[in-house]
C-alpha cells in the first residue's frame, strides 16, 4: 500500500515495542512445568493497535520486527486485524522479541523476556513520514521506549513530529522493572522497584503529552513519589496534560486538570468486578477502550466506562491482543453482561467474540471439492493412487489463485495430506472433511478425539464434518459429538462447516429434511460458521438460508454443494445457485469426474489431466460472467 493512501485516514497511530507472546496453556504451575504455548501478538502499543482496531478506530502501527519468522507472523496478524502494516519495518540485524508466559494462580504470572538488541527497540526517525504522524488524531508512545539513548532520541522525534503538526500524544508509562535491569530476567512479571534514572527518563517526555496513562506503580515512578496523590501533583507540576490512572478492579480515576487531596476526588470510572483468569493485558485493553471513545469526543465517563469493560473481558481470556473485545461483543456486555462475574462461562458472549474476530476470507468462493469424488470403478493404473489426482488439483488451484480466481480446494483425509503440503497456508479456502461419509452417527478421523485431530491442523484451514440423518440413541451420540467438534475447533481456532447428507432430490420432503437437520444442529447448542448444503432448489435454499439467520445472525454463510450422486444431470449450476442466495459453490464430478476417471486408467498424463481441468474451469468462469 503505498504511504500516500493512508495519509488523513488514521485515527491513531501507535509506535513501539512489538513481539511475540507465547502463553501458556497449563494453568497453576510455572513455566518451568508449562509444557504447550499458544502464540499471539505482544507489546503494549501493539495490543493497543489491535484492541483499538477492533473497536472501530482506523489505525496504523510503527515498528521494526526481525526479518524472520516471527517478524512475518506479527506482520500478517496486524493487517488480519485491519492495521496499517505500511510503517512496520523488518529489520536484517536485529531478531523479533519474543515473552514467555505463564499461568501459576490468579496472582501469579511469570513472565520471561527475551529483548536483546531487539528489532522494535531500533525505530528511527527514518521509518516513518513525518505525515504519516501529522495526519492522525493520536500519537501512542510507551515508556519502554526511554530505556536506551538510542530509542528515546527517536521517542524525542516523533514526539516532537506529532505536536508540530497538530497530532495529539498519548504516554504510556509501560514500566517494567526488567527493561531497566532492576530485577533478574527470571523476574518479568514484576511492576514496581523504585528508580531514580527511570524517573527522570520517564518525566522528560511528560511535558510534552496530551493524555498520561499509568497503574499506579507507574504513577509512582513517573512522579518519583511512594504516594501515589504526591506522584500525581509532581506530574502536574511538569505537564498539563490529563492523568489516568488504572486501578485494576476499582476501575480507574481521571484528573483533567487540578489534582485533589484524594484519589477519590478525580473523575471516577467505576470497574466491573470479574473473576480473573489472566491479568496480563488488562491495561492495554483498558487504553484501546478509552481511547477509542477519548479519540472520538466523548465524555471522560464513557471513556472510562468503556475501557473498563474491555479491561474486565481481556482478564476474563487468554493471551492479550486476541482476548480484546470488538465493538459489537462490547456493546452487548455492556447492554447484557455487565455484571456478570465469571465471563468466561457466558456462551453468548464468547459466541459472539468468535464470530466478531474470524479472518477475512474472499467472498463467493468457488471450491474443486475432491472429497466427492468416489474412486473409480476399475482397479486404476499402477502408480495411480488418488492422492496422485487430489495433489494434481491443488497445483491447479495455486496457479488460478495467482491468477486472481477466489477458488480453493475440498479434500478429505488421508489422500489429501500431499494437496495439503502442496498448498501450505496460501489458500483463503482450504476445506478439509472430518470423518468418513455415510456413517451414522459419524466418528471423527482415525477414532480420535476432535480437539486431537484439530491440533495439528492450520487454523486458516476450515473443517468440514458430513452427518446423516439418525434417530434415537444414534442422535444423542452424534449431537454429542457436534458438540465436541465445536468445542475443539473453538481451543485450536479453526472454523467449521457442517454438511447434512441427504438422498439428492429438489423436492419438498428433502427439502424439509434439510431444514430439520439445520434446526435439529441449533436446538443442540452447535453453531456452525458455516453450513455445506448438497444444492436445493432456489426456494429450498431461500428457505434454508432463513431458518439459519433466524437461528443464528453471526453464521458465515451457506456454500452449495454437487451432490455427491443423483439421477443423470443432477449436476448443479453454479450461476444457477448463487443467484438464489448461496455464498460460495462445491463442485467435484462436473469439473473433476471425467479428468480423474481418465488419468487413474492411464489415459491422461499428469499434463494432459491439468489441461483438462483447467479448460473445464475457464467454460465455468466464462458461464459465470455471463450469468453475472
Amino acid at each position: 500500500m503505498d504511504v500516500h493512501s493512508v495519509i488523513g485516514e488514521m485515527d491513531l497511530v501507535t509506535m513501539g515495542r512489538t513481539l511475540v507472546d507465547m502463553y501458556g496453556h497449563q494453568v497453576g504451575c510455572g513455566l518451568e512445568e508449562t509444557e504447550s504455548f499458544s502464540k499471539y501478538i505482544g507489546g503494549c502499543p501493539a495490543n493497543v493497535a489491535v484492541g483499538a482496531a477492533r473497536l472501530g478506530l482506523r489505525v496504523g502501527h510503527v515498528t521494526r520486527v526481525g526479518d524472520d519468522h516471527h517478524g512475518r507472523f506479527l506482520r500478517n496478524q496486524l493487517e488480519r486485524e485491519g492495521v496499517d502494516v505500511t510503517h512496520v519495518h523488518s529489520d536484517p540485524g536485529r531478531p523479533t522479541a519474543v515473552a514467555f508466559l505463564g499461568i501459576r494462580d490468579k496472582e501469579t504470572f511469570p513472565l520471561l523476556h527475551y529483548r536483546d538488541n531487539c528489532a522494535d527497540m531500533g525505530i528511527s526517525p527514518s521509518d516513518y513520514d513525518p505525515e504519516y504522524l501529522g495526519a492522525a488524531s493520536a500519537l501512542l508512545v510507551t515508556g519502554s521506549h526511554v530505556t536506551t539513548p538510542h530509542s528515546a532520541a527517536n521517542l524525542d522525534h516523533a514526539i516532537d513530529t506529532a505536536r508540530r503538526l497538530g497530532t495529539r500524544v498519548v504516554f504510556d508509562v509501560d514500566f517494567r522493572p526488567l527493561f531497566w535491569k532492576l530485577v533478574p530476567r527470571d523476574a518479568g512479571e514484576s511492576r514496581f522497584v523504585g528508580s531514580e534514572v527511570a524517573t527522570r527518563a520517564t518525566q522528560r517526555v511528560l511535558g510534552r503529552c496530551d493524555l498520561v496513562v499509568g497503574t499506579e506503580e507507574e504513577i509512582r515512578i513517573a512522579g518519583g513519589e511512594l504516594d501515589t496523590v504526591k506522584a500525581l501533583i509532581k506530574i502536574r507540576a511538569l505537564t498539563a496534560a490529563a492523568i489516568v490512572v488504572k486501578r485494576g478492579p476499582l476501575g480507574c480515576v481521571v484528573f483533567p486538570d487540578r489534582i485533589p487531596g484524594h484519589l477519590d476526588d478525580g473523575i471516577v470510572g467505576e470497574g466491573f468486578p470479574v473473576e480473573i483468569f489472566n491479568v496480563v493485558g488488562a491495561g492495554d485493553g483498558f487504553l484501546a477502550g478509552f481511547l477509542s471513545s477519548w479519540i472520538r469526543g466523548a465524555t471522560w465517563q464513557e471513556c472510562c466506562r468503556r475501557g473498563n469493560a474491555c479491561g474486565a473481558l481481556v482478564v476474563s481470556r487468554h493471551g492479550c491482543a486476541p482476548a480484546s473485545p470488538t465493538r459489537a461483543e462490547l456493546d452487548w456486555y455492556l447492554r447484557h453482561a455487565s455484571g456478570e462475574r465469571r465471563l468466561f462461562d457466558n456462551k453468548d458472549l464468547e459466541r459472539l467474540h468468535r464470530a466478531t474476530t474470524r479472518r477475512q476470507r474472499a467472498v463467493r468462493p468457488f471450491l474443486l471439492a475432491c472429497d466427492s469424488i468416489a474412486e473409480p470403478g476399475a482397479s486404476p493404473h499402477p502408480g495411480r493412487a488418488r492422492s496422485g489426482w487430489i495433489r494434481l488439483v491443488a497445483q491447479i488451484v495455486l496457479r488460478l489463485r495467482k491468477a486472481g480466481l477466489s477458488v480453493g480446494l475440498v479434500v478429505d483425509e488421508p489422500d489429501g495430506h500431499g494437496a495439503l503440503f502442496e498448498l501450505g497456508t496460501a489458500l483463503d479456502w482450504t476445506v478439509r472433511s472430518m470423518g468418513a461419509s455415510g456413517v451414522a452417527p459419524f466418528e471423527f478421523t482415525g477414532g480420535k478425539s476432535a480437539a486431537t485431530v484439530l491440533r495439528s491442523w492450520p487454523q486458516s484451514h476450515i473443517v468440514k464434518c458430513a452427518f446423516s440423518p439418525v434417530t434415537g440413541e444414534a442422535r444423542a451420540v452424534q449431537r454429542e459429538r457436534l458438540r465436541e467438534l465445536q468445542s475443539a475447533a473453538e481451543l485450536w481456532g479453526q472454523e467449521f462447516m457442517l454438511s447434512p447428507e441427504i438422498e439428492y432430490s429438489r423436492s419438498a420432503d428433502s427439502i424439509a429434511l434439510l431444514t430439520a437437520q439445520v434446526e435439529g444442529v441449533y436446538e443442540s447448542g452447535v453453531y456452525p460458521d458455516w453450513w455445506g448444503i448438497p444444492c436445493p432448489s432456489g426456494s429450498g435454499l431461500a428457505t434454508l438460508a432463513e431458518v439459519i439467520r433466524r437461528s443464528d445472525e453471526n453464521c458465515r454463510g451457506i456454500i452449495a454443494f454437487e451432490p455427491c450422486a443423483g439421477p443423470a444431470g443432477s449436476e448443479i449450476d453454479p450461476a444457477y445457485v448463487l443467484r438464489g442466495g448461496a455464498d460460495g459453490v462445491a463442485v467435484g464430478n462436473l469439473i473433476l469426474g471425467e479428468p480423474v476417471r481418465d488419468w487413474s486408467a492411464g489415459r491422461l498424463d499428469d499434463q494432459q489431466f491439468c489441461r483438462a481441468v483447467e479448460m473445464r474451469i475457464e467454460g465455468l468462469a466464462a458461464h459465470l460472467r455471463r450469468e453475472n
